[in-house]
């Protein structure tokens, strides 16, 4: 419940994707899950630390030759019922840079 404690997560997420890059998708849809939770925290510094990640995810999504997409897509579609408009805006984002 500490925000410290999702900060530091987030942070540490954020080392091992930079770190380790690609080999980071094989647990691709765990970690969109926890992105999508840590997007609705009220917390403004873990919101500002999970966007970095975010965009870490990002760049190593497109640059990936393979994605579990069937599987995303399921997880991105019971997103979109999400009532928090962060989330919402995390899941368009995700749409978005897919289509390109």
């Amino acid at each position: 419940e500490d925000p410290r404690v999702r900060y530091y997560a987030c942070e540490s997420l954020y080392n091992i994707c930079k770190v380790a890059g690609k080999a980071v998708l094989e647990h691709w849809c765990l970690i969109f899950d926890g992105v999508c939770h840590l997007y609705a925290d009220v917390d403004n510094e873990v919101k500002n630390a999970v966007q970095h990640l975010d965009r870490e995810l990002k760049d190593i999504v497109s640059g990936a030759e393979s994605l579990r997409i069937q599987e995303f897509v399921r997880l991105l579609v019971g997103r979109m019922q999400a009532k928090n408009p962060c989330i919402r805006q995390l899941v368009l984002a995700w749409n978005t840079l897919l289509l390109e």
